[in-house]
């Protein structure tokens, strides 16, 4: 989780939710507010390990992923007190395929702050989850902010 950058799809599919006007897929499931807040505590839960978080994130992280993001978090509770993370969530739209889009940020104290930035979840039979390919650069976001002035 060191510098992880946007994939491609991702940043096409946020820059397509960011131009797109808010009625160009108005047929398409949009989560809500708590369905999105729901997504992320339980993806910055450090009670449940990142290997079963494939309720949540989809697909699911690998081993290396998992035990990092495991490690991370333990800090950030231990060591930090950082969690839970204050999340904030606007601009929730639609887009094709069961895919949506929404800006997120984290509030509080200065090693919880992130700036607004855009994550792309999918329903999966009713049941919203984050992409994986948003969910690596999520939680190097809130690492990073975490370490602040801190190493």
């Amino acid at each position: 989780m060191n510098g992880i950058k946007f994939p491609g799809v991702v940043t096409a599919i946020a820059a397509a939710l960011i131009a797109a006007p808010t009625t160009a897929h108005a047929d398409e499931p949009v989560p809500t507010v708590d369905e999105v807040l729901a997504v992320l505590a339980g993806l910055t839960d450090p009670n449940i390990p990142a290997e079963d978080k494939t309720n949540i994130v989809t697909p699911g992280f690998d081993p290396d992923e998992a035990a990092a993001i495991d490690d991370h978090l333990t800090r950030m509770r231990v060591f930090g007190g950082i969690l839970p993370l204050p999340f904030h969530v606007t601009d929730i739209q639609s887009a094709p395929n069961n895919f949506a889009g929404a800006t997120v940020s984290t509030g509080g104290y200065y090693r919880q702050i992130t700036n607004p930035h855009p994550i792309v979840l999918v329903d999966q039979g009713g049941h919203w989850l984050i992409t994986h390919d948003t969910a690596m650069p999520e939680m190097d976001v809130i690492w990073r902010a975490s370490q602040k002035f801190h190493g």
